[in-house]
């Protein structure tokens, strides 16, 4: 056993240690430890553990709520022996999480992909409640599907023997039989329905008087065609019109608050108190009413509209949606030799069958009927899909009745949108590069024209016109999600038309047109046009007196190429996609923009690679696809999609991950958010804890530590965190610091994710990588054992898709030795900061005063630099010259009398007397550790060590760099060429070199994520194009920057410098001078300019401006940036805790910071300092400190028994007050004296 949790135990909420926990058990005094013992025996024999521990409780008369922890397991287990029995085989991990949820009364949405079973499991739920009494309602969005349901069903009633009564209806049925079933619907003589959405609609009053206590609805984008069908699904789960109403007017009235808070209206509280009073009304009338659940299923997760937000407000869910940009697709580009479109032809002829052919809009739908009819003199089979109606060619195409679809790559082009045939899709071809091509003429102001444009054109602005422009492609980018096809037509008809649209539609209108004038006013301008003519990535011409534009039209690429690449049960299809290169600046664009937006994009010459391997790759893809789609793969016990509870510690890096796969289903589960979403291969549930959950308790023990049979074993609770100040505790029932009773209780987060972790089998925990994240890793799979089957943990170093779904593959268990090392970290500054804090409260009078290992000898370093500071003063001459330059002379005898020396130097010329020059190679400096980012940070950008980490923090989290707290230079392949990208785009690949810089482990430098500057970050946020969970500040910006300079630099070739010793006389007074007099080749230098003392080559013959003779100090206190460099120098702290140290110290008010930013200790702090250093001197030194870091380090490795450390510690601190008393003679309260033996 390593430690006790407080009220952790699953059966009787008591204490129980870790070792029982992780075996998945009730604490001792719930199970005897033989009846446990026999108990995990059967259970390695195959034995159901959670049966086992339920039946040993029961005899024993102890079953308390270890029930709650085993009945979705056995409800499940039952549900999946009738669905064996039904289908012929059991169910998969994701059907499993599905039961698990439904069968304990939880209403969910289900954004999955194709080939997961959503259907056949709907089908076979329903069966299974039926026998148990209750009535089931499948929605479905087809009279096919209707019949194909109908089938299926009565399938599974035959196989499974049970005596259910079915009724359905569908447009496909005879006169007779529709009466018949209607008869029945009226009559309510069933126990399973299937109808289709659109009878919902149609026959709503014969289902009005029913009530169902399951709905499954197929396709929620069916229901949402009319979004009254919400309303509709809603009365029949047992709600009434009146308390859906409400709930409208509560969601409205949110968004009220929302709009209010935004522009701070004085109505704000008004509004809020309305809200809340409302909300209440509502839940009070939902909680009287026995509502039955509610499952809807959706492949794309479309659903928008205000009708939508009831399922949130009345069934606690969210319908998210798909993400569009994840793509397994090899983007490739071909610059033709002769005819583009024979050799696009030439091309399809040689793919085959499954592709998609786009041609751009500029060229027109001549040349798309074109392409079409070529193709099929060809022998291909090709239909040309532009008018609306045409789904039947789609249809056809489908069914593998026709090769190659034909259309236009326009953004709401049926082709580009309306196509989600994972099984058939293998390639995409353009016969040209999408692009928007129009002259500047505001009939012309389609919203996706005048947003491409702005976006082209915002990098030929500066000042106010840039930052308008960002704002105006931040509202289109909103404006366009929101906007429905159909609503988009009726806009761009309004701008054709110049006639205001209705009143809905009036914001988007006005939105568009200003945007417009403002983009058409801005390239009306010579200096404008200039820029843009010259620009690599768009053509600007005039023609006809017109100005005309051409800019890549980038949303049409990423959504018409994503047609050959789609999420299904397994993964994300592999897919081709050939763009016919007509336009060389657009292309350029094209590409810079795509690698902007999505991460994998990396494009290739069509001739770099063997097309007959990559259609191989595609075709066997699509084979898995179809196989899956017949359920041929069941048999070879294949799982597809496996169904993960992914538990990470900060709710940014939770939303982060959640919006790489799309925007995420949402449920609230107690006082935490679930994201549900879909990456292919995993459904992943992101939570996050909001950090540590336990710590040790203050009472019992020796400060927290239980000591038995020689061992010391740390007593945790979960941590309170008081609502009225603040302050963080363990112990009390109020806050011991204000005496507050409101507070949250980490407590609540541990149920709420007990809760969570019962849906699952499986349970990835994804905590920082470093010991601190170990340790809550430790927390939790210890809390959560007993109710999740598997927990592993995940580790990654950046916030990244790529790297989320790697380490999603590189599961590993706990390291018990960061564990350890972080249990004697966190006992030895309980220990040492409890006995010398009351120490020093007992003398100095004051609660408020606190000691550590690691802080003193810190505070120490900061004392003496203050006082050699203080002993340092020297009297030095400042002589300004007339070129800029300013000389110090601090070596002038001090017998000159001043108002002489002053005089002379007033009159004098600089005279050059001596002059060595050397050409020599400087290298870059390493990209960053930890010290070394809060030193630069520091010193370039004045900001604190604390402020610096929590920036950096939220940096990583919101995906933009790597982990901050490492004390490794290492760079990876992935950051080499992610270096390799931008220099090569930006500065030219001459001036790349690669450098892996030395370090071992996992841990690299910190470094940008992505090839993307700051002015490029701060224009993808202020576009939205990149959506971040937390918007970036001034401050965050800057230290990206910091970050991103000093990274690309360590990757560039060195520079080449003139560095001169030069002796000069001024008046007699000589100085010597080192340093640069002349770059000559800039290298790393042109991203991240070193502090190099600089010498004008203009010195000889120049004439003294002012001189001013000042007392200064040759020495100074030190930064928070220096002292953090000490400590990494002298082997004290860690890069987990070097701000919080120098934080501390500050907060204790031991020293305040000058507005220079240097450190200079107080009063307190010298008379703290003192009396620990006098009285505990060995205890808090230099070495003892840096020995206690070097036993961690072994610790870690597994190089010591962290067991005799911590008897080690307690020895040292058991000592301690024998020895107080011998050294406490002759200090009284507020005085020190110094000690002498």
């Amino acid at each position: 056993m390593k430690a006790i949790f407080k009220q952790a135990c699953p059966n009787c909420k008591g204490d129980i240690g870790d070792d029982r926990l992780l075996a998945g058990l009730p604490c001792h005094r719930c199970l005897d430890d033989k009846t446990a013992s026999e108990i995990l025996r059967r259970a390695e024999r195959g034995e159901d553990l959670k049966r086992l521990v339920i039946k040993a409780l029961e005899d024993s008369g102890r079953l308390k709520h270890y029930v709650e922890a085993a009945t979705p397991h056995l409800k499940v287990e039952e549900f999946n022996e009738f669905f064996k029995r039904a289908v012929g085989y059991p169910l998969w991990s994701a059907q499993r999480t599905w039961a698990k949820r439904i069968l304990t009364g939880r209403s969910f949405a289900v954004v999955a992909p194709t080939g997961v079973g959503k259907t056949l499991f709907g089908l076979a739920m329903s069966a299974y409640l039926a026998s148990k009494g209750k009535r089931c309602y499948i929605v479905s969005p087809t009279t096919l599907l209707v019949e194909q349901a109908r089938k299926r069903l009565e399938e599974i009633i035959k196989t499974s023997g049970l005596n259910i009564r079915l009724a359905y209806y569908s447009a496909a049925l005879h006169k007779a039989d529709k009466e018949e079933q209607v008869r029945r619907i009226k009559e309510k003589d069933f126990d399973v329905l299937i109808t289709t959405s659109s009878f919902l609609a149609r026959k709503f009053n014969l289902l009005k008087k029913c009530r169902f206590d399951f709905i499954f609805v197929d396709d929620v984008d069916a229901i949402l065609k009319a979004s009254k069908n919400i309303d509709r699904v809603l009365v029949l789960l047992g709600l009434s019109d009146e308390i859906v109403e409400k709930t409208l007017e509560l969601i409205k009235l949110r968004r009220e608050v929302a709009r209010a808070a935004r522009h701070r209206e004085p109505n704000l509280e008004e509004l809020r108190t309305k809200a809340e009073e409302l909300s209440k009304e509502v839940e009070k009338a939902v909680k009287r009413r026995k509502l039955g659940l509610l499952v809807v299923s959706t492949a794309t997760g479309r659903a928008r509209g205000t009708r939508v937000k009831l399922f949130r407000e009345l069934l606690g869910f969210e319908v998210g949606s798909r993400a569009e940009a994840i793509r397994n697709i090899q983007d490739l580009y071909a610059k033709p030799r002769g005819d583009l479109d024979d050799e696009v032809v030439d091309l399809v002829s040689k793919l085959g069958g499954g592709g998609l052919v786009f041609v751009p809009l500029d060229r027109g739908v001549e040349v798309a009927e074109r392409v079409t009819q070529k193709l099929k003199e060809r022998g291909v089979k090709a239909e040309l899909v532009y008018a609306k109606g045409r789904k039947e060619e789609i249809a056809a195409f489908a069914e593998g009745e026709i090769s190659v679809l034909v259309g236009m790559a326009s953004y709401y082009g049926l082709l580009v949108r309306g196509l989600d045939l994972p099984e058939t899709v293998r390639y995409a071809v353009f016969a040209g590069v999408p692009k928007m091509r129009f002259t500047l003429d505001l009939k012309e102001a389609y919203p996706s024209r005048i947003l491409q444009l702005l976006v082209d054109v915002k990098d030929a602005l500066s000042g106010d016109e840039q930052t308008k422009a960002l704002r105006l492609i931040g509202r289109m980018r909103r404006l366009l999600w929101r906007l429905t096809p159909a609503a988009f037509e009726e806009l761009r008809k309004a701008l054709d038309s110049g006639v205001e649209p209705p009143s809905w539609l009036r914001q988007a209108y006005y939105t568009v047109k200003e945007a417009a004038e403002f983009v058409f006013q801005v390239l009306s301008r010579e200096e404008v046009k200039a820029k843009l003519r010259e620009s690599s990535y768009l053509s600007f011409t005039e023609e006809e007196g017109k100005v005309v534009v051409t800019v890549p039209d980038v949303p049409t690429y990423i959504q018409a190429s994503g047609r050959t690449s789609r999420l299904y049960a397994g993964g994300v299809s592999k897919g081709v996609s050939v763009v016919f290169v007509d336009d060389e600046r657009v292309f350029n664009g094209l590409v810079r923009q795509t690698r902007w937006l999505a991460e994998e994009v990396k494009w290739a010459s069509i001739d770099e690679v063997d097309l007959g391997a990559l259609m191989k790759e595609v075709d066997e893809d699509r084979e898995r696809i179809r196989r899956l789609l017949r359920g041929e793969v069941r048999a070879e016990g294949f799982e597809p999609v496996k169904s993960v509870l992914l538990i990470v510690e900060s709710p940014t890096k939770a939303k982060t991950i959640a919006s790489f796969f799309g925007k995420p289903s949402r449920r609230r589960i107690g006082e935490i958010t679930a994201y549900e979403v879909g990456t292919g291969k995993y459904i992943l549930n992101v939570v996050a804890t909001g950090g540590h959950v336990y710590d040790l308790v203050t009472k019992g023990g020796y400060y927290g530590v239980r000591i038995e049979d020689g061992r010391f074993i740390p007593v945790y609770a979960t941590i309170k965190r008081c609502l009225a100040c603040g302050d963080q505790f363990v112990d009390q029932g109020h806050c011991p610091l204000c005496g507050s009773k409101e507070f949250r209780d980490s407590l609540e987060t541990i149920e709420a994710l007990r809760d969570l972790a019962s849906e699952f089998d499986l349970t990835y925990v994804g905590t920082d990588p470093d010991t601190e994240g170990e340790k809550i890793s430790w927390d939790v799979t210890c809390s959560l054992k007993p109710y999740s089957n598997v927990l592993k943990r995940v580790e990654f170093h950046e916030v990244t898709r790529p790297a989320l779904l790697r380490a999603l593959e590189e599961l590993r268990g706990i390291n018990e030795g960061l564990v350890e090392a972080n249990i004697v970290r966190r006992v030895e500054d309980r220990w040492i900061g409890f006995e010398l804090s009351r120490r020093l409260w007992k003398v100095f009078g004051s609660r408020h005063l606190s000691a550590g290992r690691v802080q003193t000898p810190v505070l120490g370093w900061i004392i003496k630099r203050f006082e050699e500071f203080k002993n340092s003063r020297k009297l030095v001459y400042n002589v300004q010259l007339d070129i800029d330059y300013r000389v110090t002379l601090d070596d002038v005898p001090r017998e000159i009398p001043q108002e002489e020396v002053v005089r002379k130097l007033s009159e004098a010329t600089c005279k050059v007397v001596e002059f060595e020059e050397v050409e020599e190679e400087v290298s870059p400096p390493p990209p960053f550790t930890t010290d070394a980012l809060l030193k630069e940070a520091s010193a370039r950008l004045r900001l604190g060590a604390a402020e610096t980490m929590s920036i950096a923090q939220d940096l990583f989290e919101l995906g933009l760099i790597t982990y901050h707290r490492t004390d490794n230079t290492r760079v990876s392949a992935t950051g080499r060429q992610i270096a390799r990208e931008y220099i090569k785009e930006h500065l030219g690949e001459e001036l790349y070199q690669g450098r892996e810089w030395p370090g071992e482990g996992a841990h690299e430098c910190i470094r940008p994520t992505r090839p993307i500057d700051v002015e490029q970050l701060r224009t993808l946020v202020e576009t939205e194009a990149l959506m971040l969970p937390k918007r970036p500040t001034r401050r965050h910006y800057a230290l990206y920057d910091l970050i991103f300079r000093r990274f690309m630099a360590s990757q560039m070739v060195k520079a080449k410098v003139k560095r001169a010793r030069i002796k000069i006389d001024l008046a007699g007074f000589t100085k010597e001078l080192e340093g640069v007099i002349d770059v000559v080749e800039p290298g790393f230098t042109l991203m991240y300019r070193p502090t190099w003392f600089f010498i004008p080559k203009e010195l000889d013959g120049s004439k003294v401006v002012s001189v001013e003779a000042r007392e200064v100090p040759t020495v100074l206190p030190y930064t928070q940036g220096e002292v953090i460099a000490l400590m990494k120098e002298k082997g004290i702290g860690r890069p987990s805790t070097y701000a919080k140290i120098v934080d501390t110290l500050l907060k204790r008010k031991y020293v305040v910071e000058s507005k220079t930013g240097r450190l200079i200790p107080t009063s307190r702090g010298i008379k703290v300092y003192n009396y620990l250093a006098s009285k505990y001197g060995e205890l808090v030194s230099e070495e003892r400190t840096a020995k206690l870091e070097e036993l961690m380090y072994m610790i870690e490795k597994g190089e010591a028994d962290y067991q005799a450390i911590l008897e080690e510690l307690y020895y040292e601190m058991k000592h301690l007050p024998r020895v107080i008393a011998l050294r406490t003679r002759g200090y009284s309260k507020g005085r020190s004296t110094t000690h002498s033996k």
